[in-house]
């Protein structure tokens, strides 16, 4: 049976591997007069979508210590949310595929996410997701999304995966706590060969998503924007310009207010408080012996 596109809400999807700087270019993108999203509220109360009215407060001139309290709604990837309509969408043991979605739960995530925009007034959907990437997964449901890959220094990454510590991405491959599915051989090889550490534990997750993002690019010609952490720090308006170009959002003056009261810090160079050079090294070692595509990646 043929599904016909979601009308006006024209997705906007945000992917990256995590920790590689998604969450900010997610709540700037969320300052944008067109785009509606999911916030905190929808994550702890997925069904109640009249909720999303007070994420309307986001765009207001609240100071931003009260913007950053828990209670405040913010944008958010909001798993429980995807989860309560698409069963498996959490999964960790690989990654999520079109085949997955079973039909009947398309227009009821579709009038969902449609709802959300209502009481938002906003015509077209922001959302993040990391990890495995989704994207011929949301493609699925959203035939007419535009998806942007944020690319990150693989050192940094790592470091803040590891500094982080709420989601093990540090155990071996080779034991029964890996989450991450199955790894490549050569992937193996290389993590062996260069130590086998936490370290090139959680850069080998990091390779797996960057792979997964990849595939799933190439399955979507003339739809995929890719841009990096560091180029977004450096030059954010220009970064943003062009971003918003590749997915079909005016500049606006109230965004490009937005952009220039946003704070851009530097933290390129932060990875060396936690990863001595030397292992930096090793992290951009193996990721150059596992790479696939040099188009799409790290």
């Amino acid at each position: 049976m043929t599904v016909s596109p979601a009308e006006g809400q024209r997705p906007v999807i945000i992917v990256g591997t995590g920790r590689c700087g998604s969450t900010f270019l997610h709540r700037v993108m969320a300052q944008h007069e067109e785009l509606g999203w999911l916030s905190t509220f929808n994550e702890t109360f997925p069904r109640r979508h009249w909720l999303s009215v007070f994420s309307r407060l986001y765009r207001t001139p609240i100071p931003d210590r009260i913007k950053l309290m828990k209670a405040f709604p913010k944008p958010f990837e909001a798993y429980r949310f995807w989860e309560s309509y698409l069963p498996g969408f959490s999964r960790r043991e690989r990654p999520q595929v079109p085949e997955d979605i079973d039909h009947s739960a398309i227009e009821p995530i579709r009038r969902a996410t449609s709802a959300i925009l209502s009481y938002q007034g906003r015509e077209r959907l922001l959302v993040k997701v990391t990890g495995w990437a989704r994207m011929t997964y949301f493609d699925r449901i959203y035939p007419d999304a535009h998806f942007i890959v944020l690319h990150r220094d693989p050192r940094s990454v790592v470091s803040s995966w590891v500094k982080a510590g709420w989601l093990d991405v540090t155990s071996s491959p080779a034991t029964p706590s890996w989450q991450w599915g199955d790894v490549p051989p050569e992937q193996f090889a290389a993590w062996e060969e260069l130590g086998g550490d936490p370290l090139l534990s959680t850069a080998l997750k990091i390779r797996l998503d960057i792979d997964d993002i990849a595939a799933n690019a190439a399955e979507l010609p003339g739809r995929v924007h890719e841009l990096t952490y560091e180029e977004l720090i450096k030059s954010p308006e220009s970064t943003l310009r062009q971003l918003c170009e590749a997915t079909g959002l005016a500049w606006t003056p109230n965004f490009s207010k937005a952009v220039d009261a946003s704070e851009f810090f530097d933290s390129t160079r932060t990875w060396r408080k936690h990863v001595s050079e030397a292992d930096g090294e090793r992290i951009l070692e193996f990721m150059r012996r596992t790479e696939t595509n040099p188009t799409i990646s790290g």
